[in-house]
């Protein structure tokens, strides 16, 4: 890891009834990510103590490649397709590297 990647997690619930749709939705566009070039990294998880939580660990090789991804269908498709499925709007954290493995 590079101390310029851009590092992301985004944490969200999912409401009652709509788990199954923002989690598949949410795989989908893990996979669309991981296909840029700029994607080092692109991982979903979900909570083992809420089922309904997850969190969305992103890392890019640039803000601009990054921002090129938000900008794709992809990107469009996944917020149609969960647009009523969150309990309130994700809030996507960026990070710094303090300190590498």
């Amino acid at each position: 890891m590079k101390n310029s990647d851009l590092v992301i997690m985004t944490t969200a619930e999912a409401k009652p009834g709509k788990q199954k749709t923002v989690q598949q939705a949410l795989r989908d566009v893990a996979k669309a990510a991981r296909s840029q070039s700029g994607c080092i990294e692109y991982n979903v998880f979900r909570s083992a103590e809420n089922p309904a939580v997850t969190v969305n660990f992103e890392r890019w090789g640039s803000k601009e490649e990054r921002d090129t991804f938000l900008a794709s269908e992809d990107v469009k498709k996944f917020a149609s397709a969960v647009s009523d499925g969150f309990v309130e709007s994700p809030q996507p954290v960026s990070y710094e590297i303090l300190e590498e493995a």
